[in-house]
């Protein structure tokens, strides 16, 4: 592949689709800020018809190769890209395949996968039920999913907001929020979600006698801890610690609302654990009203932050 002729490139899902552009633009942005190069990539999955061999009539159906309008949507997307930023590094292939197994393959030497939330060409349905589960599990870097209909305005607009789990924080989505927040000059906003113990014999979160207060004062705490690191080694990004009762998906979507990005990890059991494969994560690649960026634990971010 051509990603492995060179330093970690962002690679951006080309499909020629309205939210496919969108995530050009964003990449193209994010490799401008983070001074690394843009790689569009796009995968042919459709069976190409060749001509027919001596003394058959029909063409047949061969593998999947590039097309030439396949080369249109890449130099499409390479002017967008240097309309965000002339002097931007791009880079451009086209191959056939299956786009997962092929953003997959790419993620190996890439510094982040970027895609639109929705769309209708080859990389339309990518963010669709398990398959962004199965990109954001396998890919060996973070990936961010892009979508549309981005909010305006809330608490932390402008801000990288990251979902922490205390019990068992993800190091990696922590530093690559810092690293984004770092290159667009913003701060970070660590969110953790809490709540009452469910009881097992009546099947409902039961407060009683629990001490929320209590609770929220541990969270907070351990929060802190979790984040005194990163305050340490970055004292120029400003860094807010939130701790809400609530479910993590609504506190984590009033927390997004007008985001920069919103960083998740993606392993373990608790609230913020477990995302690709639980339901958090199916709603927050759905539903967040921001960017989405899902950093495995040994996801690659290309320059880890130390």
């Amino acid at each position: 592949m051509l990603l492995t002729r060179s330093p970690a490139a962002i690679v951006v899902g080309v499909d020629g689709t309205d939210e496919g552009e969108r995530a050009v633009r964003w990449a193209a942005a994010d490799a401008a800020r983070r001074g690394r190069r843009l790689h569009l990539f796009h995968a042919c999955s459709g069976p190409t018809l060749v001509h027919p061999p001596p003394g058959l009539w029909l063409p047949v159906a061969g593998a999947p190769r590039p097309t030439p309008h396949a080369a249109r949507l890449l130099q499409d997307a390479e002017g967008i890209a240097h309309a965000i930023h002339a002097d931007l590094p791009v880079t451009a292939e086209s191959v056939g395949g299956q786009p997962v197994p092929a953003l997959l393959e790419a993620s190996e030497y890439a510094a982040a996968i970027v895609v639109g939330r929705r769309g209708t060409g080859t990389f339309g349905a990518l963010v669709a039920g398990s398959t962004a589960a199965e990109i954001a599990e396998f890919a060996a870097c973070p990936v961010v999913v892009v979508r549309a209909d981005t909010s305006a305005g809330g608490r932390y607009a402008g801000r990288v907001v990251v979902g922490i789990d205390t019990t068992e924080p993800s190091e990696e989505a922590i530093g690559f929020a810092f690293e984004q927040a770092l290159a667009r000059g913003t701060g970070v906003t660590a969110v953790h979600a809490y709540h009452p113990p469910a009881d097992p014999m009546a099947g409902c979160m039961v407060p009683g006698s629990f001490d929320l207060g209590a609770r929220c004062d541990t969270a907070q705490r351990l929060l802190s801890e979790i984040l005194s690191t990163w305050r340490e080694r970055h004292p120029e990004v400003g860094v807010r610690s939130v701790v809400e009762l609530g479910g993590a998906t609504g506190v984590l979507m009033r927390a997004s609302m007008g985001a920069a990005l919103l960083v998740v990890g993606a392993h373990g059991y608790g609230p913020f654990g477990g995302l690709v494969l639980g339901s958090v994560s199916r709603a927050m690649l759905h539903r967040a009203p921001c960017p989405v960026a899902v950093v495995r634990a040994t996801a690659r971010r290309g320059t880890l932050l130390t």
